[in-house]
């Protein structure tokens, strides 16, 4: 009985050390396997340290590619560390000066050209060539850029994208005239009872896609700021229509997120413009089959917006050995095949960069909302860009200033100070 019940406990240890390979990519499929002979590989396996701040389904995700890539290359070990995602950047920053940085940052897209700037991420174009990112969302690439050279890799994005209720709009407005009448037949009830065409937070990010409608741009060609300056029409347009939206009484269009939020989340929004991550949030009020996804509406068939893409980048410390360098880069060519792709999104419902990944019908929709989106570019990030282009948008959607006012300021403030 004892040699039994010996033989069943060995069979156990023998099954759990075999069960991390069922959530493995093949890498006969990905071709992430190490191109090494085993007589030439490291005795001692190269540590790479990813730091992240992904949680739950996308850090199961993103755990389970950082094992199969193990299995594929036996001389590489990734550790995933998390970090909370406030305090990321600045506790990187300090890691890098001193030396103790992980090898691995995977960062919103918006800090990559801070980073570049103070050296504190590899460039990569010599690592990189051009057919490994033929295939890849270019806006989101852009976001990897700092003027035309580039400091990592987009594994995933998120985009601005029309969530409605498909029980009171069967097909998906494709105007915004058609987006506003949702709501028509109810306008006899009183404003405060009726519901709501639109749900609309309002903040720089969600509608800078609709000056591009106006025919404005923050910055031109040259990455020179012009939405105060041979921009500045169009600009003024983009701020007066904003303002006319918070006029309406069949809209919640506000810079307040939480009476956005809550008006939405009541179900008296019967269409809401908000980020791809935020689809489970309406699959809650109006039920999963009831959430249509469709690109933003046109304010005319001619004026078409367009999306921003918010990528997820990763990125190399300089302070790397070339062995870590080199794992480093492999591990981001790995990230970047169809396969891995979509496991990151058939685990955690996150959009790939690459266009040849195959994905869920429940996916499809944000990719083709993406398909005419724009990247959230350095230049426009640009704390000398962004911090005046902010303030005047604040200002003018909080009603502290006028737009006419609100644009003189932004064009004095964004005019070069005289060298004396």
């Amino acid at each position: 009985m004892r040699r039994l019940a010996f033989l069943l406990r060995c069979l156990a240890l023998v099954a759990l050390a075999l069960l991390p390979a069922c959530t493995t990519i093949n890498s006969s499929t990905t071709g992430a396997a190490s191109s090494q002979p085993a007589a030439q590989r490291s005795a001692t396996p190269i540590p790479l340290t990813l730091w992240h701040s992904w949680s739950g389904a996308k850090l199961n995700a993103l755990n389970i590619l950082a094992r199969s890539y193990e299995q594929a290359n036996p001389e590489v070990r990734i550790r995933l560390q998390s970090q909370a995602a406030p305090d990321m950047l600045r506790q990187y920053n300090l890691s890098v000066a001193d030396g103790s940085g992980p090898q691995l940052l995977l960062t919103p897209g918006r800090y990559v050209g801070e980073l570049a700037e103070q050296q504190q991420v590899a460039p990569l174009d010599d690592a990189f060539a051009t057919e490994t990112l033929t295939d890849v969302l270019a806006p989101a690439l852009e976001g990897a850029r700092v003027g035309q050279q580039l400091y990592g890799v987009p594994i995933t994005f998120d985009t601005l994208v029309l969530f409605y209720d498909r029980r009171r709009s069967p097909s998906p407005p494709a105007t915004f005239d058609e987006l506003l009448a949702l709501n028509a037949s109810e306008r006899s009830q009183p404003a405060e009872q009726r519901p709501l065409s639109l749900a609309y937070y309002l903040m720089l990010e969600t509608t800078l896609p609709y000056l591009h409608a106006f025919g404005g741009v923050v910055v031109d060609a040259a990455g020179q700021p012009t939405f105060a300056s041979t921009g500045k029409d169009a600009t003024a347009r983009w701020l007066e229509w904003l303002k006319t939206l918070q006029r309406d009484e069949n809209v919640l269009a506000s810079a307040d997120f939480s009476a956005v939020d809550a008006a939405a989340q009541a179900g008296r929004a019967w269409s809401v413009i908000d980020w791809s991550h935020r689809r489970a949030n309406y699959a809650q009020v109006w039920g999963a089959d009831a959430v249509g996804v469709a690109p933003l509406p046109a304010l005319a068939p001619d004026q078409p917006p367009r999306p921003l893409v918010l990528p997820q980048v990763l990125c190399i410390n300089p302070v790397t050995s070339p062995e870590q360098r080199s794992a480093a880069q492999n591990f981001m060519r790995f990230m970047l095949e169809p396969a891995s792709q979509e496991l990151l999104a058939s685990r955690s419902g996150l959009i790939p960069v690459h266009r040849l990944a195959q994905v869920a019908p429940d996916i499809q929709p944000f990719v083709a909302a993406a398909s005419q989106s724009q990247g959230l570019v350095n230049n426009i990030t640009d704390p000398d860009v962004w911090r005046p282009l902010n303030d005047m948008f604040r200002g003018v959607i909080s009603g502290a200033t006028s737009v006419s006012e609100a644009l003189t300021t932004a064009t004095t403030t964004l005019q070069p100070t005289p060298t004396p």
